[in-house]
């Protein structure tokens, strides 16, 4: 079983009433605090996004080498043909 203790007891009846007294003292304390956690917690995620395209981008490049060493296709961008509507008309599709 627990005892009792006086003094604890009397320090958080103490912490309870000088919290409440200072109430509209400490709430923009509060508030800084809370907005200074947001703005690092955002930072740290613009961080970790940054390293996480950083790090795509490198096995991007490991697997195109890769690919170029074994001797398969490299991968070509391909650019829309031109045409003049000529081709649309007769059905055929256009890329």
């Amino acid at each position: 079983m627990m005892r009792f203790h006086p003094p604890s007891f009397a320090l958080g009846v103490g912490s309870a009433v000088l919290l409440m007294g200072k109430k509209q003292h400490l709430r923009p304390v509060a508030v800084e605090i809370a907005a200074l956690g947001l703005h690092l917690g955002r930072l740290g995620l613009a961080l970790v996004e940054r390293q996480r395209e950083h790090a795509e981008d490198l096995w991007a490049e490991v697997v195109e080498r890769a690919r170029r060493r074994a001797g398969g296709p490299a991968r070509r961008e391909r650019s829309p043909r031109r045409t003049n509507g000529a081709s649309a008309l007769h059905g055929e599709p256009s890329s």
